[in-house]
């Protein structure tokens, strides 16, 4: 009788860790979130947040599994965007989390199909809140920080790619389509011949390159194995 007890009471402690796992977020789980109101009220995990400066015309929300995606529709980026944590106001804690910096290449006026140079770099970030509520544009650097960054740090990195990129694209599409450009833009085919005529070596600051360092990607941890993820980029497509 002892033996069919216990055996009954394994099974039912069993069960009941079973459904405890599957009360997780399944990983296929996927669902648009509509931004019909400001602040948006969002249930992450066993987090309820708040959250504030997201307009239906620039952004959409996407949740896949444990990750909300918050998704760029034009040129706005979410450095005004505030988390509020609804059931936590009074405590004191951090909310942690990384930032991707990217480099983008500017070229001649009116042409821009180069955008991010592969090179990026990465950076912890920490959130200090303020009864709950948590503003992400304190933690992202101003374009002075970034630059002297990138200066010290991998200014040759980024002058490698973006001398690459940039003698790639005077030769393959100024240089070698003359007809193109001899009448409406002859500026650009001078442009194109005085870059051309410089070594990598020729380039001393990152002004000289026409290279702007802006953030590629933020991620927030918000507990339990929860994120908030961002790309800047215009429609990105989460997996």
């Amino acid at each position: 009788m002892k033996t069919i007890v216990i055996l009954l009471l394994l099974s039912f402690l069993t069960s009941c860790a079973y459904a405890h796992k599957e009360e997780k977020t399944d990983i296929n789980y996927s669902k648009d979130i509509a931004l019909d109101h400001d602040p948006v009220l969002i249930q992450l995990g066993s987090e309820k947040l708040a959250l504030k400066g997201l307009s239906p015309e620039d952004f959409s929300l996407v949740q896949k599994g444990n990750t909300l995606f918050i998704i760029k529709k034009l040129y706005l980026g979410i450095d005004d965007l505030q988390i509020e944590f609804i059931d936590n106001k009074e405590q004191d804690f951090l909310l942690t989390g990384e930032i991707e910096y990217g480099v983008y290449q500017d070229l001649i006026d009116g042409i821009r199909n180069i955008q991010f140079l592969p090179f990026s770099f990465k950076e912890d970030i920490q959130l200090h809140n303020n009864k709950g509520k948590f503003i992400l544009s304190t933690a992202i650097k101003t374009t002075p920080q970034l630059e002297a960054i990138c200066q010290e740090r991998y200014f040759d990195e980024i002058r490698k790619e973006s001398y690459l990129a940039q003698k790639q694209f005077y030769q393959n599409e100024i240089i070698d389509n003359p007809e193109k450009y001899k009448d409406c833009c002859p500026e650009y085919i001078e442009y194109a011949k005085k870059f051309l005529s410089k070594k990598e070596r020729d380039f001393h600051s990152l002004q000289s390159l026409f290279v702007e360092i802006i953030y590629k990607k933020i991620t927030l941890n918000m507990g339990d194995g929860y994120h908030i993820v961002f790309y800047n980029i215009n429609d990105f497509v989460p997996e």
